[in-house]
């Protein structure tokens, strides 16, 4: 599938089509961007170091593994034709049916205007009616009430703890949230 038009709630039109190594300009920018990467970045203790801006070479090394992993399916989140942020499924379990997703709105003038939920429904169709798989997981900072609130508003449910973050000098739970498709399909 390399195109999924989803009209949102939103007055956004948003789309997703499949992240190409030629969307390098945007990666690199959005992840030098301290902003962008204290939502993204998992950094599971002090030992690891603060949570620092990527350069242009840890920036292509995330764009390649966004775009090149077998186990990934990335989408590049476009409003009226404009990248701004990217989403997708990892750690598939064909077996059982589950996958894990992740978001990143690297435009953050775009934030808060829906664009995170429009992407979030289309990314969950996906999930459930192209893929058929039976549950999504993520994690999420527990900083982020924002992301929790419409994860929670699409059907996810608390589904323990996923580890541990560190950031602005301290830790931070990272909650561990799913969705089952009979509960996503519910909330649509």
């Amino acid at each position: 599938m390399t195109s999924v038009a989803w009209e949102g709630s939103s007055s956004s039109n948003v789309r997703l089509r499949r992240l190409r190594l030629s969307d390098r300009p945007r990666i690199r920018r959005w992840m030098s961007d301290p902003a962008v990467i204290r939502f993204t970045v998992l950094v599971p203790g002090p030992e690891y170091g603060p949570v620092e801006p990527y350069d242009d070479a840890a920036a292509d090394r995330y764009l390649d593994l966004l775009v090149r992993d077998p186990d990934r399916r990335t989408f590049a989140i476009e409003v009226a034709g404009v990248h701004v942020g990217n989403i997708g499924l990892k750690n598939h379990d064909w077996e059982n049916g589950a996958a894990e997703c992740f978001v990143e709105i690297g435009e953050l003038s775009v934030r808060r205007q829906g664009v995170g939920s429009a992407a979030m429904r289309a990314l969950l169709e996906i999930a459930f009616q192209g893929l058929r798989l039976t549950r999504v997981r993520l994690g999420v900072f527990e900083f982020n009430v924002a992301a929790i609130q419409l994860y929670r508003k699409l059907g996810f449910v608390d589904d323990g703890v996923y580890g541990s973050h560190w950031a602005d000098g301290r830790f931070w739970v990272v909650n561990a949230m799913a969705v089952e498709a009979a509960g996503w399909t519910t909330q649509t």
